[in-house]
């Protein structure tokens, strides 16, 4: 919902065309009131979700944004990232098939143009989804900035107000960018928010924060030829919880660029030329700073309260503790979703967040058929760093774990496929209840880690054992025979107990 930086022209001329005809409209009802069952704030992920489910269902509804259309994943997250990911992979696959010292063939690629290359891949992506939010909502899709004026109703910033009997906010979120950091570096501070958008790829790059985005970036530009440093408060990347992995990931990625982590004081200074970063021992000058602290909600400005909505000391909407795993915030019809909610900010739990919270809105309208409305259900937890090798965790994390658990390990040096592979840094870790043998979770350390773990949260979820997944078909060699040895050792760990 917030302000993005533009994209192509061309792009651009879509856009403007596109809102031309909902603009008539606009002036055509600017002084009128829309009425609605449902009014989903936010045309992204989890509010397209949301209108579609509201609109099977039967549902009056209509659907908000002040543009620029776009949801946060196609402009500036997980498909942008990915892109300059796969263009980082090509270009050091290439440097590391040459003989050392010998020099790069005539006509070759170049760093910048598969930068290039993965910016207008985003940019398709963006215009095929703006034609998407079109397609989907028509005439119901509303362009604006809205905010509450009263607990049924919002007005938005063309004049037009919305009544409706509920409300889903999902507005996404804006990474975080601290104030102090904004005013000392000024626009040699960056976020990926606009990190997707330089059109010349840096030449060196300071990152601060290493979770799941941090990484993947210092990863990704390193590869790229940029010169990058990072640090972290945290002891480990990507905020890790299973420490054998925890360590195998830090160990690997601090081999392949210089990195600090577990540093409490980082410090950063404006120098001639961009900026200098110092946490601990490691010392880097930059470009640009890419602060990669993590997303916050864009609720500002929404005046959540004249919806009925209790706030927190900090001003967040409290959610409703009667119903676990409610979406609806407390003492009124607003029910949040995707980025907007309180959770992991993932595109896939984003959607099946705007599916849920139709669900739940329609249910407590309680009309007719719409209060039988069987709610989806939530899915295993899942999330994945792209950092080749990949990071995952499914399931259970290690740090929630019953005591009894019983955990199953497997590295390179004990599987085929990552001896080829030359990967003695491969891990996997699975985690079984002790008194079942049902399978809780895992973590991970591997290339092609994203197959996996899809593979295990689905064991997980449809309550596979230890036993029965001892019955599936592994075929050799593949990385997925990994999980193979890791069962057969929670196997002897549960017949010895």
């Amino acid at each position: 919902m917030g302000a993005l930086p533009p994209i192509s022209a061309t792009l651009w001329i879509h856009v403007l065309s596109a809102r031309s005809g909902a603009s008539n409209q606009g002036d055509f009802m600017s002084s009128s009131t829309i009425h609605a069952d449902v009014a989903v704030i936010g045309a992204g992920t989890a509010g397209m979700h949301a209108f579609s489910t509201a609109r099977r269902a039967g549902a009056k509804v209509v659907m908000i944004d002040h543009g620029p259309l776009g949801t946060t994943c196609a402009r500036v997250g997980c498909m942008p990232s990915k892109a300059v990911l796969h263009a980082a992979k090509r270009w050091s696959t290439l440097q590391a098939l040459l003989p050392p010292g010998s020099a790069l063939p005539p006509g070759h690629t170049t760093p910048q143009q598969l930068w290039t290359q993965a910016l207008a891949i985003r940019d398709g992506l963006v215009a095929g989804n703006v034609r998407q939010v079109h397609q989907l909502a028509a005439e119901d899709l509303l362009l604006g900035s809205a905010r509450f004026v009263e607990q049924d109703t919002v007005a938005l910033s063309d004049g037009r107000r919305v009544q409706a009997r509920a409300f889903i906010v999902a507005t996404g979120s804006a990474a975080i960018k601290p104030a102090a950091l904004q005013t000392a570096l000024g626009d040699a501070l960056i976020t990926t928010d606009e990190l997707f958008y330089l059109p010349e790829l840096p030449r060196s790059v300071a990152v601060m924060g290493l979770g799941a985005i941090g990484l993947e970036m210092s990863v990704a530009l390193q590869r790229l030829g940029v010169d990058v440093a990072a640090a972290g408060r945290s002891a480990v990347v990507a905020k890790v919880a299973d420490p054998e992995v925890a360590q195998a990931a830090s160990t690997y990625f601090a081999q392949q660029l210089p990195m600090a982590l577990g540093e409490k004081q980082i410090t950063v200074t404006r120098v001639e030329g961009g900026v200098r970063m110092q946490a601990g021992k490691l010392e880097h000058r930059a470009q640009y700073l890419l602060a990669a602290l993590g997303r916050a909600p864009r609720l500002q400005g929404l005046e959540m309260g004249l919806a009925g909505v209790q706030l927190d000391d900090q001003g967040r909407p409290v959610m409703d503790a009667a119903q676990p795993g409610s979406l609806r915030c407390a003492g009124s019809m607003v029910f949040l979703a995707g980025d907007s909610a309180p959770g992991p900010a993932l595109m896939h739990e984003a959607g099946h967040e705007g599916t849920l919270a139709a669900q739940q809105a329609l249910r407590a309208l309680g009309d007719g058929d719409w209060s039988n409305i069987a709610e989806r259900h939530r899915t295993t937890p899942m999330s994945i760093v792209f950092s080749d090798p990949d990071i995952a965790e499914v399931g259970t994390r290690f740090d929630r774990l019953p005591a009894d658990a019983v955990i199953g390990t497997v590295t390179g040096k004990g599987s085929g496929r990552s001896k080829i592979m030359q990967a003695p840094h491969h891990v996997l870790r699975m985690y079984a209840e002790r008194s079942t043998g049902r399978l809780l979770g895992a973590s991970l350390l591997c290339e092609g880690g994203e197959h996996l773990a899809h593979q295990l949260a689905w064991a997980v979820q449809r309550g596979e054992t230890v036993e029965g997944m001892l019955q599936l078909p592994y075929y050799h060699p593949t990385v997925e025979e990994m999980m193979d040895t890791a069962l057969r050792d929670m196997r002897r760990s549960l017949q010895s107990a």
